[in-house]
């Protein structure tokens, strides 16, 4: 058989017509779509873990926002900031696959118990060295990497909780409401992030963080 045969014969085989359906038809599918994805939020388990996803995610584009400034302003380094994001994102290239395998055996639930309690210890530690005014660069070095590490913990953990709450016919759905709120994120986290700074301070900013 010819290449030019192989490229025009249909893949799968014949395929029967789909009837075109009417606007007002698809209309009412969308809305059906839509009611059952926000229905998803009337669920108490799948609202808890897309509520932990929404402040786990503003807390950490905030505290991005709040260790890029610092860190500019102690050293007068772009790389230096540059390399705060590189050791927060690090984790993820290093051990993303090993967590995710890891997420199978495990119990998910104290999992993300313990990514929830990393997160809020070293923002603990962090907020209270920035109140003594003890806080140095190479502090938040390790802070970032550290928070990288539940942050790669965190997506695979809750993400399978989720589907393991809503079920594989909602998924998609569930998974769209998440990452919507991860996307929202990038913008509230540093909006606070800004005017926590100029407010208040970077102590100031790493204690919201922590009231979170």
């Amino acid at each position: 058989m010819r290449l030019n045969e192989l490229l025009l014969r249909p893949f799968g085989g014949a395929r029967e017509a789909v009837p075109a359906r009417s606007p007002a038809v698809l209309a009412r599918a969308e809305r059906r779509r839509r009611s059952r994805r926000w229905g998803l939020l009337a669920s108490a388990d799948f609202r808890r873990l897309w509520l932990i996803g929404v402040v786990a995610f503003a807390v950490r584009w905030l505290e991005m926002l709040v260790v890029g400034v610092f860190v500019y302003q102690r050293t007068g380094s772009a790389f230096d900031v540059a390399l705060m994001t590189m050791l927060r994102m690090l984790p993820m290239a290093l051990f993303g696959a090993v967590i995710g395998a890891w997420v199978e055996r495990i119990e998910r639930r104290i999992a993300l118990i313990a990514v929830v309690l990393i997160m809020l210890a070293t923002s603990v530690w962090l907020a209270v060295l920035a109140y003594l005014g003890w806080l140095a660069v190479w502090h938040l070095a390790l802070a970032s990497f550290v928070n990288g590490i539940a942050w790669a913990a965190d997506n695979p953990v809750r993400r399978v909780m989720i589907g393991e709450v809503v079920g594989p016919a909602q998924m998609s759905a569930a998974m769209s409401i998440d990452v919507g709120a991860n996307n929202a994120s990038r913008m509230l986290g540093p909006t606070i992030g800004g005017l926590l700074l100029a407010g208040i301070g970077i102590s100031g900013a790493f204690t919201v963080s922590v009231l979170c």
